[in-house]
């Protein structure tokens, strides 16, 4: 019996939470990845930054080519292809037996995301297509819920199994990337010419205006995302420089193994909270991520010298590490669905493979320049300078809400 269009597309809809959670990222992996390069390959210090840089900047150079590649393919088969090329990054990574292979396993993984980020593309418009618009941010939430739970876990028992056998975590990795390559071929984009000539004739009235939202959307991504993942690994190592100072070795490592854990907690409750009270507060949703994040780094700097008893410090700190991360999830969902809801169809894929890129490098020109300080000022400062980039990301949110107006 044929399967109608319809049914086709619901049964995509069902399937994405759990072939986008399950693709996020390599899982397993990132939850020892470093422990993974360093005892298990041997890898310098160095050799595992350059596995962050030059990968990344290959990525940026090859932009025409992947766009191209993703014209060619079409939105589904690009994000088919990005799941595929998880999977062979991580059969790289884990039985790569020199430097080199391993960097092609990383350049590849950090390719596989271009590829992947039309998934988005491909569900609002099979949601437009169905005229369930407001289901974006419900599908892509439930993704975002399950990635945490999932990471939670993961969290709690990766550092056991590496004990028992250090290939079972990456044993497990590729077969979570088998699994979302079976995902993949049940994933389905409706194709309307009518919705995309409609959609054109919109996109034309109003251009300019869409133009500026778009290039203030793409800042704030950078700006944002930059923000999220940096400002998270260096406030871990500030607690943790914080924590040597007031306590023993013992002590320092179990503190912050359940600062750690609690930060999974707390993601995974803000995301059920965003996506039930998200589409009462999308058009402010950017402002109040960004005040939160403004507030995440001031608790941690507050926590650091304030003159109180060092378990209140700690427990201070600890608060604004556990908001960083969390807001990560519902950002990336509200910049998808702006990029989607102010770009024409054929815009897209050139969109999001801008954003894609940009957020990589904002990561790298980031990470550089912090890098670069680090050798004149201590990283106390940083987290000021964390905080005063918070509040320009406040003022980018609302001068985009104006223009939306």
């Amino acid at each position: 019996m044929r399967i109608t269009v319809e049914k086709r597309i619901e049964i995509s809809n069902k399937i994405y939470p759990f072939y986008n959670a399950f693709s996020m990222d390599l899982l397993f992996y990132i939850a020892i990845d470093t422990l993974f390069l360093t005892v298990v390959k041997g890898f310098s210090a160095f050799q595992i930054s350059l596995l962050g840089v030059v990968p990344t900047l290959l990525c940026f150079l090859m932009q025409p080519i992947l766009l191209k590649i993703i014209g060619k393919t079409g939105d589904v088969n690009a994000s088919r292809l990005g799941t595929f090329m998880l999977l062979v990054s991580a059969i790289l990574i884990t039985f790569g037996f020199n430097f080199w292979i391993i960097a092609i396993g990383q350049l590849i993984y950090d390719i596989s995301f271009v590829f992947k980020n039309m998934e988005s593309i491909v569900l609002k418009r099979n949601l437009v297509y169905q005229k369930k618009e407001n289901d974006f941010f419900k599908i892509r939430g439930q993704s975002n819920t399950i990635y945490a739970i999932i990471t939670f876990f993961i969290a709690l028992i990766a550092g056991t199994l590496f004990n028992i056998n250090p290939y079972l975590p990456m044993c497990l990795c590729i077969m979570f990337c088998v699994i979302t390559c079976i995902l993949s071929f049940l994933f389905y984009e409706v194709s309307d010419d009518k919705e995309k000539i409609n959609d054109k004739v919109e996109y034309k009235q109003h251009k300019s205006k869409f133009n500026k939202v778009v290039t203030l959307g793409l800042l704030s991504n950078t700006l944002f995302l930059g923000l999220v993942v940096i400002g998270q690994q260096d406030s871990k190592l500030f607690i943790q420089y914080q924590l040597t100072d007031w306590y023993n070795t013992s002590l320092t490592a179990t503190y912050l193994s359940l600062i750690v854990a609690s930060s999974r907690i707390v993601r995974i409750v803000l995301n059920l909270i965003f996506n039930k009270f998200y589409l009462k507060f999308k058009n402010k949703i950017s402002i109040i991520l960004s005040s939160i994040l403004v507030l995440a780094f001031a608790f941690i700097i507050i926590g650091a010298v304030v003159p109180i008893n060092t378990t209140c410090k700690m427990l201070l700190m600890a608060l604004g590490f556990d908001l960083i991360i969390p807001l990560r999830d519902t950002f990336v969902i509200y910049i998808e669905d702006l990029l989607l809801s102010n770009s024409s169809s054929d815009e897209q894929q050139r969109l999001f493979t801008k954003m894609e890129l940009f957020r990589k490098g904002g990561k790298v020109i980031l990470n550089l320049a912090i890098s670069l300080l680090l050798l004149q000022v201590d990283l106390f400062y940083i987290m000021w300078l964390f905080l005063v980039l918070a509040i320009l990301e406040i003022a980018i949110s609302k001068k985009i809400i104006n223009l939306k107006k």
